[in-house]
């Protein structure tokens, strides 16, 4: 009974955290959201005795994606993007469009998906006779989804490489910093503006 109510808890604030996480105006108050919601799904993953995958949630996505995001966000001025004249507001209509196909194909998926699809026939006995939870999950990752999962590296370091050249072409474009005359004081603004 403990373990359903921590259930209950922990999916609470996971998706309370998710949607906080995405209404947020402030991007690193967002990324802090999603941090909280990464250690609830953790929590939920501990709870159903996937400690395998609870401390891969922690380390993986708590540790490292959300230190390369923060990254991310700091090499790109976020500033100068929100002064910015948004030019594709009918991009929101599509956006929208978008989201309800997705959630039609996801509803449509969801539906034709059985339990005995989703654990791909093993069993808790059969995982216990195969050497445990991580031993299969290793052999199912590594074997039959060793594609998939070098693909899905190749794309994240693609993304965090054209993020830096993003950067770094923003950068040269801006020219050089401002160099001040003897006896002229800096206004905070401007000096916040070359940071």
């Amino acid at each position: 009974m403990t373990e359903k109510v921590l259930f209950v808890i922990f999916a609470v604030l996971a998706v309370a955290g998710g949607i906080a996480a995405v209404t947020r105006r402030n991007v690193v108050h967002g990324l802090l959201f999603l941090v909280f919601t990464f250690l609830n799904v953790a929590a939920i993953f501990f709870l159903t005795q996937a400690y395998f995958l609870a401390v891969v949630q922690i380390v993986v996505y708590a540790g490292a994606i959300m230190v390369l995001f923060v990254f991310v966000i700091m090499l790109l001025n976020l500033r100068t993007f929100e002064q910015e004249e948004q030019t594709h507001r009918r991009q929101r209509w599509l956006a929208l469009a978008l989201s309800v196909l997705v959630l039609a194909e996801f509803v449509i998926v969801l539906a034709g998906v059985t339990f005995t699809s989703a654990r791909g026939g093993f069993t808790p006995e059969a995982i216990a006779e195969a050497g445990g939870g991580t031993k299969v999950f290793g052999e199912a990752l590594f074997n039959n989804m060793l594609l998939p999962f070098e693909v899905a590296s190749v794309v994240l370091l693609a993304a965090m490489v054209g993020a830096i050249i993003l950067v770094k072409r923003e950068k040269t474009a801006g020219g050089a910093t401002r160099s001040w005359e003897p006896g002229e004081e800096p206004t905070p603004e401007a000096v916040e503006e070359e940071v």
